[in-house]
């Protein structure tokens, strides 16, 4: 889901019968969408700009309990436990099937959960509480 650009217009993708292109979707649609994925894919080129990428889309998959495999950066490392991070096509091939393997009710459930406790007003709370406990805050 999504804008296309030129590469993907080109692809290969558009020929395979289980990849579709859908294009952009009102943000309250995405949910029904979302619930039709086997496993959700965040691949990104590694580099200067996106080492420190956090894509938003994460916590939308994870939030509706969907297995989850994304590029490996240091940003992505907090997400290690509920998503399947890789690097390169052989990693991502191998972490889809994974995920296809080890999916569970269980694991649906672990994933909404850590969504839920991964909101904006957690991740201000925790910089605030950072900022605190530093030693130039409290005049040291």
């Amino acid at each position: 889901m999504g804008p296309e650009d030129e590469y993907f217009k080109a692809s290969d993708l558009h020929t395979m019968e289980n990849v579709h292109f859908l294009g952009s979707k009102p943000m309250e649609s995405l949910s029904s969408y979302l619930k039709g994925f086997d496993v959700a894919l965040n691949p990104q080129k590694f580099n200067e700009v996106t080492i420190g990428n956090y894509p938003r889309k994460i916590d939308e998959y994870l939030a509706m309990g969907t297995p989850t495999v994304a590029t490996a950066t240091e940003t992505m490392d907090a997400f290690k436990q509920h998503v399947y991070l890789g690097r390169g096509l052989d990693d991502y091939l191998r972490l889809i099937d994974k995920a296809l393997q080890e999916d569970s009710p269980q694991l649906h459930q672990q994933r909404r959960e850590f969504a839920l406790q991964h909101t904006w007003e957690n991740s201000v709370n925790a910089m605030y509480k950072a900022i605190l406990n530093t030693e130039s805050y409290h005049g040291n």
